[in-house]
């Protein structure tokens, strides 16, 4: 299988991300208005998104995806659930944050059928993913360190962690992570939001 060039598989994403958000935005009724003040992303932003003009931040993304009641993997166009996914690390599919060089890579294809993300971000030295928006209250994300050193905000709290270490939290709060040391970071997250699914 030839591999794919990370400039076709960024435009690859970027066009059914904003093929996926019309999609959903007009199948639950919503205009542009309306997704607007659900996800606090500014109208303007919303339509430049969905005509593939501008590529959202990480923090944009997250935001579009609790607007409309579903995730950032459901957003990128995961398959749906099968009995057993391999995923090879060349066909992740992979957002950089324009913005703070900050990636985020999806590692499961099957799980958000069950309301599960699992991502893998990669933080360049320095940097950090920007402010999350709340997640609804009942979505809990656990935390691992793989490499490296990382503040963790949550709300008003701040996190510690050196690879190795993790965490659980509720978050329906404001959050973020941050690279401590002078080079990259590598995290894994567990963004668990089946307490809604009832």
């Amino acid at each position: 299988m030839p591999r794919r060039t990370s400039t076709s598989l960024a435009s690859k994403l970027a066009s059914s991300f904003a093929g996926t958000v019309a999609r959903r935005r007009r199948e639950a009724g919503l205009t542009l208005e309306d997704l607007s003040r659900s996800s606090g992303v500014s109208r303007t932003m919303l339509s430049e998104v969905e005509r593939g003009q501008k590529s959202p931040t990480i923090r944009v993304a997250c935001q579009i995806a609790e607007g409309l009641g579903c995730t950032v993997s459901e957003l990128l166009g995961e398959p749906a659930e099968a009995h057993v996914t391999i995923l090879r690390r060349r066909d992740r599919n992979k957002f950089t944050d324009p913005s703070s060089g900050v990636e985020r890579h999806v590692l499961s294809t099957s799980l958000a059928a069950r309301s599960l993300e699992v991502v893998w971000y990669v933080i360049p030295a320095g940097r950090a993913t920007g402010e999350f928006p709340p997640h609804r209250p009942g979505v809990v994300e656990h935390v691992t360190v793989v490499s490296g050193k990382v503040e963790v905000r949550i709300g008003q709290e701040r996190l510690v962690l050196s690879a190795g270490d993790s965490a659980t939290y509720p978050a329906d709060v404001t959050h973020q992570f941050r690279a401590l040391v002078r080079r990259k970071c590598e995290i894994l997250l567990l963004i668990d939001s089946s307490a809604l699914v009832r």
